[in-house]
């Protein structure tokens, strides 16, 4: 394995015949798997399905009454098993961050309809003279989502009604213990984006990337129960570890390769570093 072919792990979801355009009026907010469509059709006061896409029926006509109406409707799929892990936290639906969105769904059933999510990813790193240092998590086993898997130190979903920098310092103290003063401390370093598939879902996310540099006596300490440990290891090794095994979860990696980029440990020197840097930005 390969640092590329973490990236193209992560940017893999580039077909979507299998996918049913997911519509308000002319404007596509998703995609819908063809396997997922038919649990949709005993829904038929929130969705309505044509021959080639599926959309939000006419009368749900404001933010309010989607958001309702799809909420019911979500609640009800839940039920029947498909989702993993209810979090009673709304994301917005639209055509892209900075434009209004058009009504709020359930975390959990964001990849079932193809949803653009957007999140915060922090790399919590210690300087050693020369040397780099980067605190990596592991998620809790009863996570409900890639449960035991390697993490950022810091990471989380961009839910409705918090700004950017806000849910950096939310984060920092659920996930890691950081105090407010050094969260607030976190600079903004770029933004990533993919098209992920994986089981019948789609994930075209978009992750804003911060580096936090920590002073070396601090020690981070989960607050949330979603990550069992945390440990302190040189860049390098979290190289190797990016490269060479499946350890990290997929989004994560490539938060990974973005730092050894900015930081000087990937460089053009690489075959591959110009397909990399291509494939982190879809």
């Amino acid at each position: 394995m390969s640092l590329l072919d973490r990236v193209l792990a992560c940017n893999n979801g580039n077909d979507t015949n299998a996918y049913f355009p997911f519509r308000v009026g002319d404007i596509r907010v998703g995609w819908i798997h063809r396997d997922f469509a038919p649990s949709l059709a005993p829904l038929g006061e929130v969705f309505v399905q044509g021959d080639s896409d599926i959309a939000l029926v006419d009368t749900l006509a404001d933010y309010e009454t989607r958001t309702q109406g799809v909420d019911a409707a979500l609640r009800i799929l839940d039920k029947a098993g498909w989702f993993s892990g209810w979090c009673d936290e709304p994301y917005p639906v639209g055509t892209g961050f900075y434009r209004p969105a058009l009504f709020e769904m359930e975390r959990a059933a964001v990849p079932r309809f193809g949803v653009p999510a957007y999140g915060v990813h922090i790399n919590g790193f210690v300087r050693d003279g020369n040397d780099i240092h980067m605190w990596i998590g592991r998620r809790a086993d009863d996570k409900p989502t890639y449960p035991g898997m390697l993490d950022n130190m810091i990471a989380g979903g961009q839910p409705v009604g918090i700004g950017l920098k806000e849910n950096v310092i939310k984060e920092a103290g659920e996930e890691a213990g950081v105090p407010e003063e050094i969260a607030a401390t976190a600079k903004p370093v770029g933004a990533l984006s993919y098209r992920h598939e994986d089981q019948g879902t789609l994930k075209p996310d978009v992750m804003f990337v911060y580096d936090l540099e920590l002073p070396a006596d601090f020690t981070p300490q989960n607050t949330d129960g979603e990550i069992a440990e945390f440990r302190l290891l040189p860049a390098e090794e979290v190289m190797q570890i990016t490269a060479d095994t499946g350890e990290f979860k997929f989004n994560c990696s490539v938060v990974n390769i973005d730092f050894f980029i900015r930081h000087g440990l990937l460089t053009p020197d690489d075959p591959d570093y110009v397909d990399i840097l291509r494939g982190m930005h879809r």
